[in-house]
């Protein structure tokens, strides 16, 4: 097995101190939240707050990651993320947190995590060679789970019963060093142009956000990956948007030990992060496809009918599992079959639906959660998952993906359409 390259450790040094940071800041939010209010609807608008900029921003912002150096965004996005997270803290500490500043902070990460996400997917395949993306995107997700659900959720409920202000504060200051890592990546990281120019001779950003989207659009395997991953997410957000109360009112979780048991359940993301890339490499990426589909449809489900602390944990901890191998699979094969010079754009747009129905699922989740109960959103999330799982099954065949692998590999080579 070939060697990462060092500044590829540099990027995974980068990713695992900011995801500890992140890890702190997602426990604190929603306890925060939970303190000053206990309508469902009124906390799920926190997660709406934050995934709607991807509805909103996706498209643009993948246009111009294609005009930018990759690392540039990357420095500056973590930036702008350390200085709302700061100010947060500033206020915490010497004044009452309002709810509404909640959902102003979360829009503006938000909004960072859009040109950040895009960027670093983007920035992979400059960094590493394809043979490596695999294992190479299972590792920086074995660093996202490690960093935030193992290191940075403990101390941040630990900090959280100190003082409200201290796990801002210290996400604030990940963003800052995970930036000055990212700047220290030597290369080049800006795509070559490839697109047509109008009569001036300069390119249209809209024209450009139109490529992405038809290029999407008239991919049969990406076109219906978005779709299936679109459906995956808007259930995921139902339930996740009110997962605070759920262990509260539910399970009966204490205040304290909320952190900890979101660190249980990650144990499967970690596991799944570190040896997804073989396990996709041995059983083949449709076969991991259709398993990590069908798997969460059974344990939302069971999480819906037996709501007990041990069994919803071994039953999250499966679904953290699967989800995360089917995330490995995705993403490789974005970075796979779309060409460098679209890859913002294309990988923006397929984003902009994906991530972009997650505040709706968010939105619809709190609701359903206020008018009939906090199991309802699973057994509403279990029936989404299953018609995810049918558009793989039914339109993502083995031959459909061989096939998209060799148109791929022949325009990288300079034959057929580019």
């Amino acid at each position: 097995m070939t060697k990462l390259p060092g500044r590829y450790w540099r990027l995974w040094t980068a990713a695992a101190i900011s995801n500890a940071g992140d890890g702190v800041f997602v426990i604190a939010l929603p306890l925060l939240a939970a303190r000053i209010t206990n309508e469902p609807s009124s906390i799920a608008l926190v997660a709406t707050f934050f995934t709607i900029p991807w509805l909103l921003f996706s498209v643009p912002v993948g246009a111009l990651i294609d005009r930018a150096d990759r690392r540039r965004v990357l420095v500056i996005a973590d930036l702008c993320r350390g200085a709302l997270v700061g100010g947060l803290a500033l206020v915490a500490a010497f004044d009452d947190v309002q709810l509404w500043m909640l959902w102003a902070l979360a829009f503006g990460l938000g909004l960072g995590e859009v040109f950040f996400d895009n960027g670093s997917q983007a920035i992979l395949p400059s960094v590493v060679e394809e043979a490596q993306l695999e294992r190479a995107n299972g590792l920086l997700y074995s660093s996202e789970i490690a960093g935030s659900t193992f290191v940075g959720m403990p101390i941040g409920s630990t900090l959280f019963g100190i003082a409200v202000w201290l796990p801002f504060g210290i996400d604030a200051a990940s963003f800052v060093v995970a930036a000055m890592l990212a700047a220290s990546l030597r290369g080049s990281f800006r795509p070559t142009p490839r697109a047509a120019t109008n009569g001036e001779g300069k390119v249209s950003l809209i024209s450009e956000m139109r490529a992405g989207l038809n290029w999407l659009a008239h991919h049969h395997v990406l076109r219906n990956l978005t779709l299936g991953v679109a459906l995956i997410n808007l259930a995921l957000a139902a339930t996740q948007a009110t997962f605070v109360l759920f262990a509260f009112e539910e399970l009966h979780i204490a205040e304290r030990w909320f952190g900890p048991l979101v660190a249980i359940i990650g144990a499967g993301s970690l596991v799944a992060g570190i040896v997804g890339g073989k396990v996709v490499s041995k059983v083949g990426r449709r076969f991991a496809m259709l398993v990590a589909g069908l798997a969460p449809v059974l344990t939302s489900l069971a999480i819906g009918l037996f709501p007990v602390a041990w069994w919803v944990i071994v039953m999250t901890t499966i679904q953290a599992l699967t989800i995360t191998i089917w995330s490995i699979v995705a993403v490789t094969m974005r970075q796979q079959l779309v060409p460098d010079h679209l890859f913002g754009r294309v990988n923006s747009a397929y984003r902009w639906i994906s991530t972009g129905v997650m505040p709706i699922g968010a939105f619809i989740g709190g609701l359903t959660a206020q008018w009939f109960g906090l199991r309802a959103p699973y057994f509403a999330a279990s029936a989404l998952l299953l018609i995810a799982y049918a558009v793989v099954a039914l339109r993502l065949s083995a031959a459909e993906l061989t096939a998209a692998d060799q148109v791929a590999l022949a325009e990288r080579n300079g034959v057929g359409p580019q």
